[in-house]
Protein backbone atom coordinates (compact mmCIF):
# COMPACT_ATOMS: atom_id res chain seq x y z
CA UNK A 1 0.00 0.00 0.00
CA UNK A 2 1.57 3.54 -1.01
CA UNK A 3 0.92 6.70 1.31
CA UNK A 4 -2.04 7.88 -1.73
CA UNK A 5 -3.84 4.25 -0.76
CA UNK A 6 -6.05 3.92 2.41
CA UNK A 7 -6.26 0.55 4.07
CA UNK A 8 -9.32 -0.42 1.95
CA UNK A 9 -6.98 -0.19 -1.23
CA UNK A 10 -8.68 2.97 -2.83
CA UNK A 11 -6.51 5.97 -3.34
CA UNK A 12 -7.30 8.79 -1.53
CA UNK A 13 -7.64 12.66 -3.02
CA UNK A 14 -9.07 15.81 -0.88
CA UNK A 15 -11.92 18.10 -2.97
CA UNK A 16 -11.94 22.00 -1.68
CA UNK A 17 -14.86 24.41 -2.13
CA UNK A 18 -16.60 27.26 -1.03
CA UNK A 19 -20.22 26.08 -0.66
CA UNK A 20 -21.86 22.80 -1.79
CA UNK A 21 -24.09 22.99 -4.82
CA UNK A 22 -25.57 20.26 -7.05
CA UNK A 23 -22.65 20.71 -9.44
CA UNK A 24 -20.15 19.93 -6.91
CA UNK A 25 -22.09 17.11 -5.12
CA UNK A 26 -22.17 15.65 -8.45
CA UNK A 27 -18.42 15.41 -8.98
CA UNK A 28 -17.76 14.20 -5.40
CA UNK A 29 -20.32 11.44 -6.38
CA UNK A 30 -18.83 10.63 -9.37
CA UNK A 31 -15.02 10.39 -7.93
CA UNK A 32 -16.62 8.77 -5.39
CA UNK A 33 -16.94 5.56 -7.21
CA UNK A 34 -13.50 5.06 -7.82
CA UNK A 35 -11.46 6.91 -5.00
CA UNK A 36 -11.97 8.07 -1.27
CA UNK A 37 -13.10 11.52 -1.33
CA UNK A 38 -12.46 13.73 1.79
CA UNK A 39 -14.34 16.97 1.54
CA UNK A 40 -13.38 20.29 2.99
CA UNK A 41 -16.02 23.00 2.82
CA UNK A 42 -14.18 26.84 3.36
CA UNK A 43 -17.74 28.27 3.62
CA UNK A 44 -19.07 31.51 1.32
CA UNK A 45 -18.86 33.88 4.48
CA UNK A 46 -15.56 35.15 4.03
CA UNK A 47 -15.47 38.32 5.82
CA UNK A 48 -13.88 38.43 9.76
CA UNK A 49 -14.16 34.60 9.90
CA UNK A 50 -12.12 33.88 6.75
CA UNK A 51 -8.65 33.81 8.92
CA UNK A 52 -10.20 31.09 11.34
CA UNK A 53 -11.74 29.19 8.00
CA UNK A 54 -8.36 29.03 6.67
CA UNK A 55 -6.83 27.71 9.80
CA UNK A 56 -9.34 25.45 10.11
CA UNK A 57 -8.58 23.74 6.45
CA UNK A 58 -5.02 24.36 7.02
CA UNK A 59 -5.43 21.64 9.84
CA UNK A 60 -7.69 19.94 7.56
CA UNK A 61 -4.74 19.38 5.00
CA UNK A 62 -2.30 17.84 7.73
CA UNK A 63 -4.28 15.68 9.29
CA UNK A 64 -5.06 14.49 6.01
CA UNK A 65 -1.51 14.44 4.91
CA UNK A 66 -1.84 16.67 1.92
CA UNK A 67 2.10 16.64 0.88
CA UNK A 68 0.80 13.11 -0.34
CA UNK A 69 -2.45 13.84 -1.75
CA UNK A 70 -3.95 14.98 -5.12
CA UNK A 71 -6.78 17.41 -4.50
CA UNK A 72 -9.34 19.54 -6.67
CA UNK A 73 -10.54 22.71 -5.99
CA UNK A 74 -13.62 23.99 -7.53
CA UNK A 75 -13.78 27.16 -8.11
CA UNK A 76 -10.02 29.16 -7.81
CA UNK A 77 -10.47 31.54 -4.50
CA UNK A 78 -9.33 31.70 -0.63
CA UNK A 79 -10.10 27.95 -0.45
CA UNK A 80 -7.73 26.86 -2.74
CA UNK A 81 -4.53 29.01 -2.01
CA UNK A 82 -3.36 26.53 1.10
CA UNK A 83 -3.78 23.50 -1.17
CA UNK A 84 -2.24 24.91 -4.00
CA UNK A 85 0.86 25.15 -1.61
CA UNK A 86 0.76 21.65 0.51
CA UNK A 87 -0.94 19.40 -1.44
CA UNK A 88 1.09 17.09 -4.10
CA UNK A 89 -0.58 17.98 -6.84
CA UNK A 90 -3.54 20.64 -7.46
CA UNK A 91 -6.05 20.40 -9.94
CA UNK A 92 -8.70 23.89 -10.19
CA UNK A 93 -12.01 23.67 -11.62
CA UNK A 94 -12.73 27.14 -13.44
CA UNK A 95 -15.95 27.41 -13.40
CA UNK A 96 -17.42 31.38 -14.27
CA UNK A 97 -16.79 33.93 -11.08
CA UNK A 98 -13.47 33.06 -10.31
CA UNK A 99 -13.03 34.50 -14.18
CA UNK A 100 -14.95 37.59 -13.75
CA UNK A 101 -15.34 40.92 -12.73
CA UNK A 102 -17.86 43.18 -13.53
CA UNK A 103 -17.32 46.12 -10.82
CA UNK A 104 -21.02 48.13 -11.42
CA UNK A 105 -22.48 45.14 -9.61
CA UNK A 106 -19.57 43.92 -7.73
CA UNK A 107 -19.65 40.39 -9.32
CA UNK A 108 -16.63 38.39 -9.68
CA UNK A 109 -13.56 37.77 -7.68
CA UNK A 110 -11.69 40.25 -9.49
CA UNK A 111 -13.83 42.75 -8.77
CA UNK A 112 -11.96 42.36 -5.16
CA UNK A 113 -8.53 43.53 -4.38
CA UNK A 114 -7.91 40.44 -2.03
CA UNK A 115 -10.13 37.82 -3.37
CA UNK A 116 -8.96 38.22 -6.88
CA UNK A 117 -5.36 38.07 -5.64
CA UNK A 118 -5.91 35.49 -4.09
CA UNK A 119 -7.78 33.63 -7.01
CA UNK A 120 -4.98 34.40 -9.32
CA UNK A 121 -2.44 33.31 -6.89
CA UNK A 122 -4.00 29.79 -6.45
CA UNK A 123 -3.89 29.25 -10.02
CA UNK A 124 -0.86 30.34 -10.47
CA UNK A 125 0.18 27.60 -7.82
CA UNK A 126 -1.96 25.38 -9.36
CA UNK A 127 -0.56 22.10 -11.07
CA UNK A 128 -3.48 22.16 -13.61
CA UNK A 129 -6.50 24.42 -14.23
CA UNK A 130 -9.74 22.82 -15.93
CA UNK A 131 -12.03 25.40 -17.02
CA UNK A 132 -15.42 24.46 -17.79
CA UNK A 133 -15.34 26.25 -21.06
CA UNK A 134 -12.01 27.30 -22.38
CA UNK A 135 -13.20 31.08 -22.91
CA UNK A 136 -12.65 31.21 -18.77
CA UNK A 137 -9.25 31.29 -19.34
CA UNK A 138 -9.71 34.55 -21.80
CA UNK A 139 -12.17 35.72 -23.92
CA UNK A 140 -13.29 39.34 -25.23
CA UNK A 141 -17.60 40.37 -24.78
CA UNK A 142 -19.59 42.86 -26.37
CA UNK A 143 -22.72 42.16 -25.44
CA UNK A 144 -23.07 44.80 -22.93
CA UNK A 145 -21.31 47.99 -22.13
CA UNK A 146 -21.88 47.27 -17.88
CA UNK A 147 -19.05 44.36 -18.87
CA UNK A 148 -15.40 44.97 -18.59
CA UNK A 149 -14.83 43.52 -22.31
CA UNK A 150 -11.67 41.13 -21.52
CA UNK A 151 -12.67 38.54 -19.34
CA UNK A 152 -11.24 34.96 -18.10
CA UNK A 153 -8.28 34.59 -15.63
CA UNK A 154 -5.60 35.40 -18.11
CA UNK A 155 -7.33 38.76 -18.63
CA UNK A 156 -6.66 39.79 -14.97
CA UNK A 157 -3.26 37.52 -14.42
CA UNK A 158 -1.55 37.91 -17.71
CA UNK A 159 1.26 36.43 -16.19
CA UNK A 160 -0.03 32.72 -15.10
CA UNK A 161 1.45 30.21 -16.86
CA UNK A 162 -0.15 27.30 -15.11
CA UNK A 163 -1.58 24.16 -17.87
CA UNK A 164 -4.52 23.97 -18.38
CA UNK A 165 -7.46 21.57 -20.31
CA UNK A 166 -11.30 22.14 -20.89
CA UNK A 167 -13.33 19.76 -18.90
CA UNK A 168 -16.94 20.63 -19.27
CA UNK A 169 -19.57 20.08 -17.06
CA UNK A 170 -21.48 16.52 -17.66
CA UNK A 171 -25.12 16.01 -17.19
CA UNK A 172 -27.91 12.68 -16.05
CA UNK A 173 -30.33 12.66 -19.07
CA UNK A 174 -32.00 10.01 -17.09
CA UNK A 175 -32.77 12.96 -14.42
CA UNK A 176 -33.32 15.64 -16.74
CA UNK A 177 -35.45 14.63 -19.36
CA UNK A 178 -38.50 15.60 -21.41
CA UNK A 179 -42.40 14.49 -20.17
CA UNK A 180 -44.10 11.11 -21.52
CA UNK A 181 -46.76 13.35 -23.13
CA UNK A 182 -46.13 16.76 -25.02
CA UNK A 183 -47.90 19.08 -22.86
CA UNK A 184 -45.82 22.11 -22.82
CA UNK A 185 -47.16 25.53 -23.33
CA UNK A 186 -46.72 26.92 -26.41
CA UNK A 187 -46.08 30.28 -25.75
CA UNK A 188 -43.86 30.15 -22.28
CA UNK A 189 -40.52 31.13 -21.67
CA UNK A 190 -39.01 30.33 -18.22
CA UNK A 191 -35.88 31.84 -16.89
CA UNK A 192 -33.99 30.29 -13.57
CA UNK A 193 -31.53 32.82 -12.13
CA UNK A 194 -31.25 31.20 -8.57
CA UNK A 195 -31.44 33.64 -5.35
CA UNK A 196 -32.32 36.86 -7.06
CA UNK A 197 -34.13 39.80 -5.46
CA UNK A 198 -34.64 43.55 -7.08
CA UNK A 199 -31.41 44.64 -4.69
CA UNK A 200 -29.10 41.79 -4.96
CA UNK A 201 -26.21 41.46 -7.80
CA UNK A 202 -27.92 38.07 -9.28
CA UNK A 203 -30.94 39.84 -10.20
CA UNK A 204 -28.43 41.79 -12.21
CA UNK A 205 -26.43 39.26 -13.45
CA UNK A 206 -28.75 36.83 -14.76
CA UNK A 207 -30.77 39.40 -16.67
CA UNK A 208 -34.11 39.43 -14.44
CA UNK A 209 -34.35 43.08 -15.11
CA UNK A 210 -34.30 41.87 -19.32
CA UNK A 211 -36.76 39.45 -18.80
CA UNK A 212 -39.30 41.67 -16.95
CA UNK A 213 -38.51 44.56 -19.44
CA UNK A 214 -39.31 41.73 -22.32
CA UNK A 215 -42.50 40.66 -20.53
CA UNK A 216 -43.98 43.98 -20.78
CA UNK A 217 -43.42 44.06 -24.29
CA UNK A 218 -44.99 41.01 -25.24
CA UNK A 219 -48.25 40.38 -23.00
CA UNK A 220 -49.54 37.65 -25.29
CA UNK A 221 -46.57 35.38 -23.98
CA UNK A 222 -45.99 34.07 -20.50
CA UNK A 223 -42.96 34.39 -18.66
CA UNK A 224 -42.30 32.50 -15.06
CA UNK A 225 -39.06 33.11 -13.40
CA UNK A 226 -38.44 30.34 -10.88
CA UNK A 227 -35.71 29.92 -7.86
CA UNK A 228 -35.80 33.62 -6.40
CA UNK A 229 -34.92 34.18 -2.32
CA UNK A 230 -38.54 36.28 -2.04
CA UNK A 231 -40.88 36.29 -4.86
CA UNK A 232 -42.82 39.27 -3.04
CA UNK A 233 -39.80 41.29 -2.97
CA UNK A 234 -40.72 42.19 -6.72
CA UNK A 235 -43.60 44.40 -6.27
CA UNK A 236 -44.23 45.90 -10.33
CA UNK A 237 -44.41 42.59 -11.91
CA UNK A 238 -46.61 42.21 -15.06
CA UNK A 239 -49.69 40.67 -15.20
CA UNK A 240 -48.65 37.88 -17.85
CA UNK A 241 -45.13 36.98 -15.33
CA UNK A 242 -45.08 34.32 -12.64
CA UNK A 243 -42.23 33.98 -10.06
CA UNK A 244 -41.64 31.80 -8.14
CA UNK A 245 -39.21 30.65 -5.03
CA UNK A 246 -36.91 27.57 -4.82
CA UNK A 247 -37.87 24.39 -6.22
CA UNK A 248 -36.52 21.31 -5.78
CA UNK A 249 -34.97 19.32 -8.73
CA UNK A 250 -38.21 17.30 -9.19
CA UNK A 251 -40.70 20.55 -9.38
CA UNK A 252 -37.75 22.21 -11.53
CA UNK A 253 -38.01 18.79 -14.36
CA UNK A 254 -41.83 19.64 -14.47
CA UNK A 255 -41.26 23.48 -14.72
CA UNK A 256 -38.70 22.56 -17.47
CA UNK A 257 -41.12 19.91 -19.33
CA UNK A 258 -44.28 22.20 -19.30
CA UNK A 259 -41.79 25.20 -21.00
CA UNK A 260 -41.85 25.84 -24.56
CA UNK A 261 -38.74 28.36 -24.41
CA UNK A 262 -35.68 28.65 -21.64
CA UNK A 263 -34.40 32.37 -21.20
CA UNK A 264 -30.60 32.69 -20.11
CA UNK A 265 -29.77 36.34 -20.14
CA UNK A 266 -26.81 36.34 -18.27
CA UNK A 267 -24.02 39.05 -18.12
CA UNK A 268 -21.68 36.47 -17.52
CA UNK A 269 -21.59 32.86 -17.49
CA UNK A 270 -19.02 29.83 -16.86
CA UNK A 271 -21.19 26.70 -18.48
CA UNK A 272 -24.70 27.26 -16.97
CA UNK A 273 -26.20 24.09 -15.56
CA UNK A 274 -29.73 25.37 -15.67
CA UNK A 275 -29.28 25.68 -19.36
CA UNK A 276 -28.17 22.47 -20.28
CA UNK A 277 -30.79 20.78 -17.81
CA UNK A 278 -33.62 22.56 -19.50
CA UNK A 279 -32.03 21.60 -23.18
CA UNK A 280 -32.33 18.03 -21.93
CA UNK A 281 -35.64 18.30 -20.75
CA UNK A 282 -36.74 19.90 -24.18
CA UNK A 283 -36.57 23.51 -24.14
CA UNK A 284 -36.15 25.82 -26.69
CA UNK A 285 -32.64 28.47 -25.42
CA UNK A 286 -32.69 31.81 -25.73
CA UNK A 287 -29.23 32.84 -24.71
CA UNK A 288 -27.35 36.58 -24.61
CA UNK A 289 -24.06 36.17 -26.60
CA UNK A 290 -21.72 35.28 -23.46
CA UNK A 291 -19.47 32.82 -23.04
CA UNK A 292 -20.02 29.06 -23.85
CA UNK A 293 -23.75 29.58 -24.47
CA UNK A 294 -23.81 31.06 -28.39
CA UNK A 295 -21.78 27.65 -28.92
CA UNK A 296 -23.91 25.46 -26.51
CA UNK A 297 -27.00 26.45 -28.41
CA UNK A 298 -25.60 27.15 -32.05
CA UNK A 299 -28.30 25.94 -34.59
CA UNK A 300 -30.51 25.26 -31.55
CA UNK A 301 -31.59 27.44 -29.92
CA UNK A 302 -31.25 31.82 -30.61
CA UNK A 303 -28.72 34.24 -29.04
CA UNK A 304 -29.37 37.63 -28.23
CA UNK A 305 -26.24 40.04 -29.26
CA UNK A 306 -26.95 43.04 -27.17
CA UNK A 307 -28.41 43.64 -23.65
CA UNK A 308 -31.49 45.61 -24.86
CA UNK A 309 -35.28 44.70 -24.41
CA UNK A 310 -36.15 45.38 -27.42
CA UNK A 311 -34.08 43.33 -29.11
CA UNK A 312 -34.81 40.67 -26.66
CA UNK A 313 -38.43 41.24 -27.15
CA UNK A 314 -37.97 40.17 -30.84
CA UNK A 315 -35.91 37.32 -30.53
CA UNK A 316 -38.94 35.96 -28.30
CA UNK A 317 -41.69 36.90 -31.09
CA UNK A 318 -39.46 34.98 -33.52
CA UNK A 319 -39.40 32.32 -30.83
CA UNK A 320 -42.67 32.61 -31.00
CA UNK A 321 -43.38 32.15 -35.02
CA UNK A 322 -41.80 28.82 -34.98
CA UNK A 323 -44.16 26.67 -36.23
CA UNK A 324 -44.77 23.16 -34.72
CA UNK A 325 -42.69 21.58 -36.47
CA UNK A 326 -39.65 23.20 -36.32
CA UNK A 327 -40.80 23.67 -32.52
CA UNK A 328 -40.54 19.68 -32.36
CA UNK A 329 -36.93 19.28 -34.23
CA UNK A 330 -35.57 22.29 -32.23
CA UNK A 331 -36.37 20.37 -29.25
CA UNK A 332 -35.57 17.23 -30.20
CA UNK A 333 -32.14 18.60 -31.23
CA UNK A 334 -31.63 20.77 -27.78
CA UNK A 335 -32.00 17.25 -25.72
CA UNK A 336 -29.56 15.53 -28.29
CA UNK A 337 -27.10 18.27 -28.39
CA UNK A 338 -26.17 17.93 -24.59
CA UNK A 339 -26.36 14.13 -24.25
CA UNK A 340 -24.06 13.71 -26.88
CA UNK A 341 -21.57 16.65 -26.21
CA UNK A 342 -21.53 16.68 -22.15
CA UNK A 343 -22.52 13.01 -20.40
CA UNK A 344 -21.45 12.72 -16.79
CA UNK A 345 -19.29 9.97 -17.91
CA UNK A 346 -17.13 11.93 -20.19
CA UNK A 347 -16.34 14.25 -17.68
CA UNK A 348 -15.75 11.54 -15.24
CA UNK A 349 -13.29 10.01 -17.23
CA UNK A 350 -11.61 12.86 -18.08
CA UNK A 351 -10.92 14.01 -14.45
CA UNK A 352 -9.93 10.27 -13.78
CA UNK A 353 -7.53 10.28 -16.54
CA UNK A 354 -6.04 13.47 -15.30
CA UNK A 355 -5.41 12.06 -11.79
CA UNK A 356 -3.94 9.00 -12.60
CA UNK A 357 -1.46 11.07 -14.73
CA UNK A 358 2.12 10.86 -13.23
CA UNK A 359 3.85 12.96 -16.34
CA UNK A 360 4.07 17.09 -16.88
CA UNK A 361 1.18 18.49 -18.16
CA UNK A 362 1.65 21.08 -20.84
CA UNK A 363 0.13 24.26 -21.47
CA UNK A 364 -3.48 24.23 -22.86
CA UNK A 365 -3.76 20.96 -21.48
CA UNK A 366 -1.93 18.51 -23.37
CA UNK A 367 -0.68 15.20 -22.19
CA UNK A 368 2.71 14.30 -22.55
CA UNK A 369 3.10 10.77 -24.07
Amino acid sequence: MNDRSTRTGRRRILYCHPKRSSFIQRDIEGLGRQYEVQVHELGADNGWKLPFRLLLQFVWLIKNRAWSRDCICHFSGYHALLPALLCRRTFIILAGSDCASIPSIGYGNHARLLFGWATRRAVAWATLALPVYKGLMRREQSYSSAVPKEQGILAFGPRIRTPWIEVPYGFDPEQWSPGATDTRDAALFICVPGPATPSNRVHRLKGVDLVLAIARRLPHARFVIAGLNDPTAYTEVPANMTLVGHLNAGQLRELYRSASFHLQLSLSEGMPNALCEAMLCGCIPLVSDISSMPGIVDGIGMVLMRDDPALGAAMCERSLALTPEERHTRSLAARDRIVKEFPMEQRMDTLTRLLEHEGPFHQQGQLST
